[in-house]
């Protein structure tokens, strides 16, 4: 996409760099544009519009409370490893019983995958919280909840499909 990125630069008071990085970033809404370049609490969404979020925090809560083993499963990617350490402190302020893994690059790929959940399971994990993956990982998810598994996935990422009625279509 073409932008005039000296024009941009001045309007905004940043540098040329900074507007390549947005308009490579398809940020083009002004609302996100200002969140982007000036990232304060006044542009964070409403936390409670995430779908099942407060069903979410009831499974955890609960789970906190009875020790249930939690395992937080994230990704190497930046925002992976920032997540992961934020939920896990969060976690453990609030008293659970919680650890992590982030999948080898290499090894694992990306996000969880069944060996990962074989493991926690074999670990006895009760509860798989996901972050920055898991959006996309329906076999995954399913071979978990077939060991017993409780599954929560956090993700930023597109679901990689639609559901009208409580169906889902690929």
């Amino acid at each position: 996409r073409k932008a005039d990125l000296n024009a941009m630069s001045q309007k905004y008071g940043i540098s040329p760099l900074l507007c390549k990085l947005i308009v490579n970033r398809e940020i083009n809404d002004e609302n996100l544009l200002n969140s982007y370049i000036d990232p304060t609490y006044k542009y964070l969404h409403e936390s409670t519009n995430m779908k099942d979020i407060k069903k979410a925090v009831e499974i955890i809560k609960n789970k906190i409370i009875s020790n249930k083993k939690i395992r937080i499963i994230g990704d190497y990617d930046v925002d992976g490893i920032i997540s992961v350490y934020i939920l896990y402190t969060a976690l453990k302020e609030c008293g659970a019983n919680v650890d992590y893994e982030i999948p080898d690059r290499i090894k694992d790929g990306y996000g969880i995958n069944k060996n990962i959940v074989k493991i926690a399971y074999d670990e006895g994990v009760d509860t798989v919280i996901t972050c920055d993956n898991g959006i996309s990982a329906i076999e995954q998810i399913e071979y978990a909840k077939e060991l017993g598994l409780t599954v929560i996935v956090t993700d930023h990422h597109d679901v990689p499909f639609i559901e009208e009625d409580g169906v889902r279509t690929f």
